[in-house]
């Protein structure tokens, strides 16, 4: 490259790689959060202890530079149940990573990754610079790298920028070549060359080896034009590689890999001074992890080698989110994607080791999609597409000729989506913080929803029956089976249904006086005016699902409801934390929270339905203890007959469940309505189930009315329809607690 594009080559990779050195180790949580702390103490193990044992030292280690939160999930393995504990994540990574993890802990390893990620710009400008000006090359190598989601991983303590360098280097080294050939065409491959493309390719096979697909552009090159030193060299640099790593791990923990032959486990680190694993069968102190038991293959890949039962319909919704989701499209995180396609279409068609090239991306991509279906964009923690980041290079290579305007589109849509990432890489705080905050805004909520994905952070999900709603955390709160949604704010869920749903009465209820709420729901739009705290109720009826998916035994259907409450009130609610696992942090069981609430949303079920006439019931066994201790919790089983002629819906909120309650001697009932039971299927006219209700006595001694009975939730209790719904039972609570008498039946 000429002299002007190199000095602003180093210029900005100055600031890109001694900026991080700077911070504290930044993201969200403040801590450390997915895969991050296997590899962080590996790279500080290799660096102080030349090995991967998890000792007590290296909690030590945790405590010293992230003191202030505990760590939920170490990975580790072991072959011995438990005697030893090793590091249960591929080391390569961090052994690479070691030098600067010792110099500069969690920061070292932030700007290792930023020098890798620059050194990608270099290698992109350096190839491209042979067809196009160093200038203009660099320009489009920059915008590729830097403005994509990959930047976003630079601030992970995660191989992913790693896997990134190895695919980028190896097919720098396979397509750039140093001398041009006669004609045009590209002389042989340098046999040195060939081997050190093949040994980068290796770092990020060892890794994954599924990205060992990615040798298919070089390797077809080779057989085309019938190069056979090179590719021997190729295969040999990747095959010695290899060897070296599963040697080195070897003589590290025993094993080549850490996911062959080994039991792995995350374990939660609440302090220093011990190792967070108890060996089996011994008892674990405070803060250690009992181990449980081994299931299945643990960590082998043997799974890979089994051919998958494809999911038709479901693979053809995550090929199109692959592409176009709204938390993992790969042309919304990688801008400069389509502007690559676009160029390799346009102009360099004819290339053979492009076409391989895409193939080899192709087939990255269906593995995912095919053997992880509920998980291709990266598990729990990910922004973007965090298992197919790391072959992004490969696009880059599918490009020869580069003008100014495609470049210029490229920079543009970077402006539109990778904006948030490029400014808060570290993940924005706001309510309800996630790394993916940014889908929030526009554009990105104007794209589909990963409605496949077992898990996408920061929504959340009601069961209603067989019918289920999700929705956006920071707007959508249930509450019981009641939806309260965020004023002033529009928001969007997806119900999810294994049947049509022709008609759905929702209940709304507003805090605020003159609230105007608009809802839409399957091309149906309609509005309300709400006083203050009066309920009022509304029909829709759905002309299509917004989308569809064939399912073993049926069909799901998806409904998209978009609600807007035009203002709101304050109100408080109590958020539950899970139990303290960790006596060193002190954590209160709940937090006091306050929720902008727009309107109370509750979705009735069927209109007919909830219309009908279902309050008669015929009981045909019910076992009651004469006797229960204060406050005691009994399974009571119960079997019960629709003796209505109507079908028990057991969907929506509007449906038919087993209810109890308590009334005293006087017959005044207790206050507290008891736990429901929901039923196992809808129940025809006529036709039997069996239902087990969990019952808590009353705290006080005395004579007591167990009375039992359905209820139409959001309806009526069965007792205000008739009478004689309620199933009748004396039931006398002392302290010496039960005795053997006969149940009541």
């Amino acid at each position: 490259m000429k002299r002007g594009a190199v000095w602003t080559f180093l210029a900005l990779s100055f600031f890109l790689v001694l900026f991080p050195l700077t911070l504290g180790k930044p993201g969200l949580p403040a801590g450390l959060k997915s895969d991050e702390p296997a590899y962080y103490l590996m790279a500080l193990s290799l660096a102080y202890d030349r090995d991967l044992r998890a000792e007590a030292k290296d909690a030590d280690r945790l405590f010293q530079e992230f003191p202030f939160r505990r760590v939920d999930n170490l990975i580790l393995m072991t072959d011995d149940a438990w005697q030893t504990a090793y590091f249960g994540k591929p080391y390569l990574y961090s052994l690479f990573a070691a030098p600067f993890a010792r110099l500069y802990g969690g920061n070292g390893l932030i700007a290792f990754n930023m020098l890798m990620l620059v050194a990608m710009v270099a290698m992109g400008a350096v190839y491209l610079s042979r067809f196009n000006p160093p200038w203009l090359a660099l320009l489009f190598s920059a915008g590729f790298f830097l403005l994509s989601h990959s930047f976003s991983y630079v601030f992970w303590l995660h191989p992913e920028v790693f896997n990134m360098f190895g695919v980028a280097a190896c097919l720098f080294l396979a397509f750039h070549r140093f001398r041009a050939g006669e004609a045009g065409e590209d002389p042989p491959l340098p046999l040195g060359q060939a081997a050190l493309s093949g040994a980068a390719l290796a770092l990020a096979v060892y890794n994954k080896p599924i990205y060992l697909a990615l040798a298919l552009p070089v390797v077809g090159i080779c057989l085309l034009r019938r190069q056979w030193k090179p590719l021997v060299a190729f295969a040999g640099g990747g095959a010695v590689t290899l060897a070296a790593a599963a040697g080195l791990a070897v003589a590290l923990t025993g094993h080549p890999t850490s996911y062959l032959g080994v039991r792995r486990q995350g374990v939660i680190v609440c302090e220093p001074g011990r190792v967070p694993i108890a060996p089996e069968g011994a008892a674990a102190a405070p803060g250690q992890t009992v181990p449980k038991p081994l299931m299945g293959t643990g960590g082998a890949w043997t799974w890979v080698l089994r051919i998958p039962e494809v999911d038709w319909g479901k693979l053809g919704m995550n090929l199109g989110y692959f592409v176009f989701g709204r938390h993992a499209g790969l042309f919304l995180y990688a801008p400069f994607v389509p502007v690559a396609l676009l160029l390799f279409l346009l102009r360099n068609r004819r290339s053979r080791e492009g076409w391989l090239t895409l193939a080899a991306l192709a087939a990255v991509a269906l593995f995912f999609l095919v053997y992880i279906t509920e998980n291709w964009q990266g598990g729990g923690g990910f922004v973007g597409n965090r298992y197919y980041v790391c072959v992004l290079p490969a696009f880059l290579f599918l490009v020869r000729k580069v003008t100014p305007t495609p470049t210029l589109a490229g920079y543009a849509l970077a402006g539109l989506f990778v904006g948030p990432i490029l400014f808060t890489p570290f993940g924005a705080g706001g309510p309800e913080p996630t790394l993916q905050s940014h889908v929030r805004n526009a554009p990105f909520r104007y794209f589909p929803l990963e409605l496949t994905l077992r898990e996408v952070p920061g929504y959340d999900k009601l069961e209603l029956g067989d019918v289920s709603v999700r929705g956006r955390r920071d707007v959508f709160l249930p509450q019981g089976e009641t939806m309260w949604l965020r004023g002033a704010s529009r928001q969007e869920l997806w119900l999810q249904s294994p049947r049509p749903l022709s008609r759905l009465l929702f209940e709304l209820e507003s805090p605020a006086p003159d609230n105007r709420v608009s809802l839409s729901l399957g091309g149906e739009e309609q509005e309300l005016h709400l006083g203050a705290d009066v309920p009022a109720r509304l029909e829709l009826a759905p002309k299509a699902a917004d989308r569809t998916r064939r399912v073993p035994g049926g069909t799901l259907h998806y409904y998209r409801l978009e609600v807007f409450p035009a203002t709101g009130r304050n109100r408080p609610w109590t958020r539950w934390l899970p139990p303290n696992l960790c006596p060193g942090f002190a954590q209160d069981d709940q937090l006091a929270e306050n929720f902008f609430l727009g309107v109370r949303l509750s979705l009735l079920g069927d209109p007919a339905a909830v219309a009908a006439d279902v309050y008669s019931v015929t009981w045909k066994s019910v076992s009651v203890p004469a006797r229960l201790a204060p406050g005691q919790r009994i399974e009571v089983p119960v079997r019960l007959a629709n003796a209505s002629s109507v079908t028990w819906a057991a969907t929506g909120s509007a449906r038919v469940k087993l209810a109890y309650r308590w009334s005293g001697e006087d017959g005044r009932r207790l206050p507290d309505d008891g736990r429901r039971a929901e039923l196992p299927l809808p129940l025809a006219p006529g036709a039997e189930a069996a239902v087990t209700l969990e019952v808590q006595a009353p705290a006080l001694p005395g004579r007591y009315t167990l009375e039992i009975e359905p209820v139409l939730e959001h309806v009526s209790w069965f007792s205000e329809k008739e009478t004689e719904a309620v199933y009748r039972a004396p039931v006398e609570v002392a302290s010496e607690g039960p005795t053997e008498a006969d149940a009541v039946v």
